[in-house]
């Protein structure tokens, strides 16, 4: 669990957590002489069962709220820290603002100093921070009036944070690893050192991580938990890693330190944005500060439903960044306006990798009120979808979702026809149809443009589909089909279940000629370009009626542009196999020599029947292998 404090400046959040904790907060000479934070600042926190929790101290002077937005988004659970001499202040309030704008659930209320104030005072505060806090996720909230320095409600604080504690949810282990970094130093003879907190996944020492930006992969040489060396950290807790290899002048605040592969730098997030009451109206493409995780960029925020976006009021923008950043579907962010320097509203990533949009589409807001629910089951099916089909992996790094989750989720969405699975290939059950319809449809069009082929060549179908279909995922389609009764497949030719060859009026009298031609040229037969002439055919009429014959088994290809008459082939064969009876071998010259044919010839029939295993050759000789009715 991690605790945060927020609050005005010097209405003492590091006295607090000094007198909870032990720890002084501030780790800078300047913090220390002046009294004031300027950066984030940590300690642990000893829960009652024994646990540590890591408490994050921000900063309460206005001039470093963007210091207070790196350390406050990571938070489980906030303590929200009013001083009781001065009670509500300006950085109160936009404190409480960037909690409301985070979606922060969970907290406490600490009046501090109350060793400074009557109780009649005290009593006052507390009901005007009652007031303060309605309408808010602090409504209700207990309100703990402590001093930091005679230790008074100190204890009821420590067991008000122990229930509460045993309220968050665990962060998940098993999903990938994700830490944005908020601190970056070096360490003579260690090299350099990475902090933050750990939102999803477990960090192990030797395990190789990803540090974006820049980009690079590192493995990991030692972790630290509260000072404490250990072999592996898991979500939920303050992490320090050893990570040597890079230079700090290659990262700083605002890297993510991931599992490899799984996150990519991006430079525009579609997102639900909501802009405070006491915001001025926010038009198009204005720039903002931009606030998301450890990271702090400028945007420009591209406004989908209208020409401006009016206080107190909520809308689809695509935030077009400066720089680039990692940010997951479902991180919260804050915008500031660019000067003066306010809070001005804040939001929640839909799609971390969008296309760049068109305002005022209603696809595109249909698209982004389906991301809106907290279900990620639309999420993945975009994702599936545009990526025109995926593996588990794959879909995996896409959706920044754990294995084992997505897992179960597709299962459902395979039972409920919303996925569909081809091999190892995932895609949406529209894009199965989608495929399945341009094969009927292409084998429609290869039936009736060649009606006496028995089908289309398998490769060649799956020519016609997207290359993600290409190899397993195809045959796995084909065998659905063929399943559904919806194709019939003879080795390499695909056809329709009920498509069957059948010669047109006409075409039954031409394949008889070329029969007979075929027949009476026995051993010599024309090349098919004169026999085209011969018979009055066209070239792709001519090649047809072969195929469909080829098909009957009626002709034999014996070699390119080489066509026998099928009993002119069983009478050659016979001839070999009468030879065979009485001798272990053949040569090309006797078989020519049998045949009284041409050598051109005989050597065309032997390699064909190389190539159906009746024959081996060895040397230059043939001697029979698999050769049909020899003993």
């Amino acid at each position: 669990m991690i605790i945060g404090t927020a609050g005005h400046v010097d209405h003492g959040k590091t006295e607090l957590i000094k007198a909870l904790t032990g720890v002084d907060a501030d780790r800078f000479i300047e913090e220390k002489e002046r009294g004031v934070s300027i950066d984030i600042g940590f300690a642990p926190f000893s829960m009652v069962d024994g646990r540590i929790a890591g408490v994050i101290d921000v900063p309460g002077h206005e001039r470093f709220i963007h210091n207070m937005l790196a350390g406050i988004g990571g938070i489980d659970l906030v303590l929200l820290v009013i001083d009781a001499q001065e009670g509500i202040m300006p950085q109160t309030r936009e404190h409480l603002d960037i909690l409301e704008l985070l979606q922060i659930k969970k907290g406490l209320v600490v009046i501090t100093k109350r060793d400074l104030v009557d109780t009649e005072w005290l009593e006052m505060v507390m009901e005007e921070v009652r007031e303060f806090l309605e309408n808010t996720f602090l409504a209700g909230a207990s309100i703990y009036p402590v001093s930091s320095i005679t230790g008074e409600g100190l204890a009821e604080l420590r067991a008000a944070i122990n229930a509460l504690g045993d309220t968050v949810p665990e962060r998940d282990e098993k999903a990938p690893l994700y830490m944005p970094l908020d601190r970056v130093f070096s360490i003579s003879g260690f090299g350099t050192v990475v902090t933050g907190t750990l939102l999803t996944g477990t960090v192990k020492v030797g395990q190789v991580v990803e540090v974006l930006p820049p980009g690079r992969e590192l493995r990991v040489r030692g972790i630290q938990v509260h000072g404490g060396m250990v072999d592996e950290a898991a979500a939920g807790q303050r992490v320090a890693v050893n990570v040597p290899g890079l230079e700090r002048g290659e990262i700083g605040r605002g890297s993510v330190m991931a599992a490899p592969g799984y996150y990519h730098l991006t430079r525009f997030c579609d997102a639900r944005l909501r802009l405070l009451p006491g915001a001025r109206p926010l038009t198009n493409l204005i720039p903002v500060h931009f606030y998301l995780g450890t990271a702090r960029v400028t945007a420009r925020l591209l406004l989908l439903e209208g020409e401006e976006m009016a206080p107190g009021t909520e809308g689809f923008v695509q935030c077009r960044l400066d720089k680039p950043l990692v940010a997951r579907r479902g991180d919260r962010f804050i915008v500031r306006s660019y000067s003066p320097m306010v809070t001005i509203g804040g939001g929640i990533i839909l799609d971390d990798q969008p296309p760049r949009h068109r305002r005022f589409r209603p696809d595109v807001l249909a698209r982004l009120e389906e991301l809106e629910q907290e279900d990620p089951r639309p999420f993945v099916l975009q994702k599936l979808k545009g990526a025109g089909g995926a593996t588990l992996a794959e879909l995996s790094h896409l959706t920044h979702l754990g294995a084992e989750q997505l897992k179960e989720m597709l299962d459902t969405a395979l039972q409920e026809g919303d996925v569909a699975r081809l091999g190892d290939l995932y895609v949406t059950g529209e894009t199965r149809t989608t495929w399945e319809r341009q094969i009927g449809e292409r084998l429609e069009q290869f039936h009736r443009e060649k009606p006496l082929l028995p089908g289309m060549p398998k490769s060649l179908l799956g020519g016609f589909l997207p290359r993600k279909a290409a190899g397993r995922p195809y045959d796995a389609l084909l065998e659905q089909l063929k399943h559904q009764g919806l194709v019939t497949i003879r080795g390499e030719i695909v056809a329709r279940e009920d498509f069957s060859p059948r010669p047109a009026p006409g075409q039954e009298e031409k394949l008889q000629q070329l029969l007979a031609v075929l027949e009476k040229a026995g051993l010599n037969p024309l090349p098919t370009r004169e026999m085209w002439t011969l018979l009055g055919l066209r070239k792709e009429e001519g090649e047809m009626l072969l195929d469909y014959l080829l098909w009957q088994e009626r002709i034999v290809k014996v070699g390119e542009d080489f066509y026998l008459h099928k009993g002119v082939v069983e009478r050659c064969l016979e001839t070999l196999r009468e030879h065979f009876r009485h001798n272990r071998s053949v040569t090309l010259g006797q078989y020519r020599d049998l045949l009284q044919g041409s050598r051109k010839s005989a050597q065309a029939i032997l390699e064909y029947f190389d190539g159906c295993k009746y024959t081996r050759r060895i040397g230059d000789e043939r001697v029979p292998l698999k050769f049909p009715g020899l003993g």
